[in-house]
C-alpha cells in the first residue's frame, strides 16, 4: 500500500452489537465510494466519499503518517440531516501492524443511514497548459488543460475531477499526539536571605543591526549646483555667459599667485564664499577637491555597484547622515549628506521608496559621512517589489466523471471556446526576457472564464500551423492577456531618455544656498517603426517603481501592480513617438549663483503660491543678475572688437613697415596711417567702454550677492508658509 495516500484502504465496517451475548461483531460493509476529488495548486487535494452504513458505528482505518492532515479536515454529516457525527481514535502508539490506524465513527442508532465525509490531504498540484489559434476574424479559440497526477495509491473510478487555486494557506499542525502541559512545583522556603537582583543599563541594544555600506564625507559625490562643488559648475560651464565667468576667475586665480587647486581656493579667488563669509573654511578647502576623469569614472562605478546591490536585495535602507562636532548646523549638513547619496541612488534605479534619509547629527565617534542601514524590522511586512496585485481564485471542474488510474496522470479540460483576442506586438524592455530593440510578435486575449487562469506555457497556432509558444502571467477574470510568442524584428523602437528637477517647494534659504524639494523628473521617449506593409497595434509596457508617479503618458490600457500598458495604432512603414514622465520628491541643495541654482529659481517663481517675501527677493536677485549677465555679454562683445582693432593695427604697421622703402608710396602712406590713427581712437575707446561695463559689472556683482545674503528663510518657516 502506498502510504502518500490518506484512505489508500480505507475500510469502512459496521460494528453491529448482539443483544443476547453482548459481544460486538465486525461486518463488512460496502467500501467508501469516492465521487469527487479537487486538485488545488498549493500541495492538497480535496476529497469527498460517500457510504452506505447499517449500524451504530463505522470503522476508518488511516495511515498513521496522514492522521494529522486527517483530523484537522475531516467533516463527517448524515446525508440525509446534515448534522455532524463524532469521531473517537487511539492514543499514540496504538496503530496496527501494517502502520493503519483504526478510528470510530458514532451513530445515532442502528438504523440504515447515508455518510458523507470530506476531508483534505497532500497531493502534488496540478499544471496548466493552454492552446491559442488565432484568425483574422477578432476573436481566438482559447483552450486550456490541467494535468493532475495520481499519486493516491487508489484508482479514481468515475470520478468527478477538479483543479483550483486560491489565496487559502495550507500548513501542517500536530493534532494526534499527547500534549502534557507542564505546572510549575510549589514548595516552601526556608531561606529568608536573598541576592538582589543583578544591575544593568536600561538602554535597549539594538542587535543585528545590518549595515550595507559607508561612505566618508569626501566619497559622497555632490549634484551640478551644489555649494561644495560650485567652481566644478564654472570650469564645465558651455555658454558665452560662463564662459566669461571661467575668464574672470582664471585672471583672478593669475592675480592671486596661485592656480585653482580647490574649491576653497578658488572661491576665495573669486571674491566668493559658499555661505555668505569671505572665504571658504579651510577644511572645505582641503576636502573637495577638483577630480580627474579616472577618478570620477572610479566614483561613477562604485556608485553602479552599491546601486545594483540595492536592487538586487529589493530590502528598505535607512541613509544616515553623520555630522563632524565642528561644523555649524551640524543637523542640516548631515541630513545634506544622506540627502545626496539617495538622490544619486535614485538617478541610478533605485527605487524611491526603497531609501529613507534621516540626520543622525554629530555622534561620537563618527565621522562626516553617511551610513545605509537595512530596514529588517519596520511596521509594513509588504517586500519592495509587492506590487499589491490581488490573489486570483480559480475552480474548474470536468463535465463528466472521468477515471484516472493509480500512478497515472490524466488531463482535464479547463476551457474551451472562443474569447475576444488578436495578434499584436508588445514592447516590453523592461522585462526579464525583453528586448530594448524590438516589440515581440504577441497575441492578445480576453479571459472568458470567471476564474484566474493560472501561470503555464501557451502555444500558438496560425492557419494551421504552429507560429510560437509563450508563457503567461496569472489572468483574472475577465482580464486583458499579452502572451510574446515570436520575435520577428518587424517593429523597431529607439529610446531615448532625460531628467530634470523642478522645484515645489521652498525648505530652508539662508545666504545665497536653497535647500528645496523638487521634484525629480525622468522622461522616456520611444519612436516606434513599423516595417511591416499592414497596420498594426503596439502596446507598450512601462514598469512604474515604487515612489515614482507617471505624470504624463498615453491612455493606459491595462494596468497590472506597477506594470502599466500603453497602445499605439501604426500604419504601415509609419512611425510614432510617445513621451512617458514620471516623477518623484528628491530633497537637493543648491548655490542660487550657479546656472543649476538659478534655472531651478526661475522655474519656481512663475508659479510659486507660497513664501511670498521669498519670492520678492529672489525675483529681486533675477534682474541683478540679468544685469551681470548684459554686461558680461557686452563686455564680451567689446573685446572682440577690440581683439578685430588691434589685428588691424598689426596689420596697417606691418604695411606701412614694408612701404617704406617704396619711392612712390607717399599717399598711401598717408592714408594707410590715417587708418592707424582710426584703429587706435578705436580702440582707446574700446578700453573705455570695456572699463565701464566693468565697472557696471562691478556694481550688479555686489547688488546680486548682497540680494541673496539678505535672503534668509529657516525650515519652520517655510514650513508655515506651505
Amino acid at each position: 500500500m502506498n502510504r502518500r495516500s490518506l484512505f489508500a484502504s480505507i475500510a469502512l465496517t459496521a460494528l453491529l452489537t448482539n443483544a443476547c451475548t453482548q459481544h460486538a461483531t465486525f461486518v463488512k460493509a460496502d467500501t467508501a465510494a469516492l465521487g469527487r476529488v479537487v486538485v488545488y495548486r498549493n500541495g492538497i487535494a480535496y476529497y469527498e466519499r460517500k457510504a452506505s452504513v447499517d449500524g451504530d458505528k463505522l470503522s476508518l482505518k488511516v495511515p498513521a503518517d496522514k492522521v494529522d492532515d486527517f483530523l484537522k479536515s475531516l467533516t463527517v454529516t448524515d446525508a440525509k440531516t446534515g448534522l455532524p457525527l463524532p469521531v473517537s481514535f487511539p492514543a499514540p502508539g496504538h496503530q496496527s501492524a501494517d502502520g493503519q490506524i483504526e478510528m470510530t465513527i458514532q451513530l445515532p442508532d442502528k438504523s440504515h443511514r447515508d455518510v458523507v465525509l470530506t476531508y483534505v490531504t497532500e497531493a502534488p498540484a496540478w499544471k496548466p497548459s493552454y492552446r491559442v489559434m488565432v484568425s483574422d476574424a477578432g476573436k481566438v479559440d482559447l483552450q486550456g488543460w490541467a494535468v493532475v497526477d495520481n499519486t493516491s495509491g487508489e484508482d479514481w473510478n468515475a470520478v468527478k475531477v477538479g483543479v483550483g487555486s486560491s489565496s487559502a494557506l495550507s500548513f501542517r499542525f500536530d493534532l494526534h499526539s499527547i500534549r502534557l502541559v507542564h505546572r510549575e512545583t510549589l514548595q516552601s522556603q526556608d531561606s529568608f536571605a536573598k541576592a538582589p537582583p543583578l544591575g544593568g543599563s536600561l538602554m535597549r541594544t539594538v542587535e543585528d543591526e545590518s549595515v550595507l555600506a559607508q561612505l566618508d564625507d569626501a566619497d559622497i559625490p555632490r549634484e551640478e549646483g551644489h555649494p561644495d562643488v560650485m567652481m566644478e559648475t564654472i570650469a564645465t560651464a558651455k555658454t558665452p555667459r560662463d564662459a566669461a565667468m571661467r575668464r574672470e576667475l582664471a585672471k583672478a586665480e593669475s592675480r592671486a599667485g596661485r592656480t585653482p587647486n580647490s574649491v576653497g581656493d578658488a572661491m576665495a579667488a573669486s571674491g566668493y564664499a559658499p555661505h555668505g563669509g569671505m572665504a571658504a573654511a579651510p577644511a572645505a578647502q582641503a576636502q573637495y577637491k577638483m577630480i580627474g576623469k579616472d577618478q570620477a569614472a572610479g566614483e561613477e562605478q562604485r556608485l553602479r555597484v552599491l546601486a545594483d546591490s540595492l536592487k538586487a536585495k529589493k530590502a528598505n535602507v535607512m541613509i544616515e547622515g553623520y555630522a563632524n562636532n565642528n561644523e555649524a548646523d551640524a543637523n542640516d549638513k548631515a541630513l545634506d549628506r544622506a540627502n545626496l547619496l539617495r538622490n544619486q541612488l535614485i538617478e541610478r534605479g533605485v527605487a524611491p521608496a526603497q531609501l529613507q534619509a534621516v540626520a543622525r547629527g554629530v555622534v561620537a565617534g563618527k565621522k562626516a559621512g553617511v551610513r545605509l542601514v537595512e530596514q529588517k524590522n519596520t511596521d509594513n511586512p509588504k517586500t519592495p517589489d509587492d506590487n499589491g496585485a490581488p490573489v486570483g481564485e480559480s475552480h474548474f471542474e470536468s463535465g463528466s466523471a472521468m477515471t484516472v488510474l493509480k500512478g497515472t496522470s490524466a488531463m482535464v479540460s479547463v476551457v474551451q471556446g472562443a474569447a475576444n483576442g488578436e495578434v499584436v506586438y508588445l514592447y516590453d524592455a523592461e522585462g526579464t526576457h525583453g528586448d530594448a530593440k524590438y516589440a515581440f510578435r504577441s497575441v492578445r486575449f480576453i479571459n472568458p472564464t470567471n476564474s484566474t487562469l493560472e501561470t503555464g506555457p501557451v502555444t500558438v497556432y496560425g492557419s494551421g500551423r504552429f507560429i510560437g509558444e509563450g508563457l503567461t502571467d496569472p489572468i483574472p477574470p475577465g482580464a486583458t492577456a499579452v502572451v510574446p510568442f515570436a520575435l520577428d524584428r518587424q517593429v523597431v523602437v529607439d529610446r531615448d531618455g532625460s531628467t530634470g528637477d523642478r522645484i515645489s517647494r521652498l525648505l530652508k534659504l539662508s545666504r545665497g544656498v536653497l535647500t528645496a524639494e523638487v521634484q525629480h523628473q525622468k522622461t522616456t521617449k520611444l519612436k516606434v517603426t513599423n516595417r511591416l506593409g499592414t497596420p498594426t497595434t503596439v502596446l507598450v509596457r512601462h514598469n512604474v517603481a515604487r515612489g515614482w508617479n507617471v505624470t504624463k503618458s498615453p491612455k493606459v490600457v491595462e494596468k497590472f501592480g506597477d506594470s502599466h500598458l500603453f497602445a499605439l495604432e501604426i500604419g504601415p512603414h509609419e512611425s510614432k513617438t510617445i513621451e512617458i514622465e514620471e516623477a518623484t520628491p528628491l530633497t537637493r541643495t543648491v548655490d542660487l549663483r550657479t546656472p543649476v541654482g538659478l534655472d531651478l529659481v526661475k522655474v519656481w517663481i512663475d508659479s510659486a503660491k507660497d513664501a511670498p517675501d521669498a519670492v520678492k527677493g529672489l525675483k529681486q536677485a533675477l534682474q541683478f543678475h540679468q544685469d551681470m549677465a548684459k554686461a558680461t555679454e557686452t563686455i564680451e562683445s567689446l573685446r572682440e572688437r577690440a581683439d578685430e582693432y588691434r589685428n588691424r593695427l598689426d596689420e596697417l604697421h606691418a604695411q606701412l613697415f614694408s612701404l617704406k622703402a617704396v619711392k612712390t608710396a607717399g599717399p598711401l602712406m598717408t592714408h594707410l596711417q590715417t587708418k592707424m590713427k582710426e584703429m587706435s581712437d578705436k580702440v582707446s575707446a574700446g578700453t573705455l567702454a570695456i572699463v565701464s561695463e566693468q565697472e557696471k559689472l562691478l556694481l550688479a556683482k555686489v547688488k546680486f550677492h548682497d540680494a541673496l545674503a539678505e535672503l534668509t528663510m529657516e525650515r519652520t518657516a517655510v514650513a508655515s508658509a506651505k
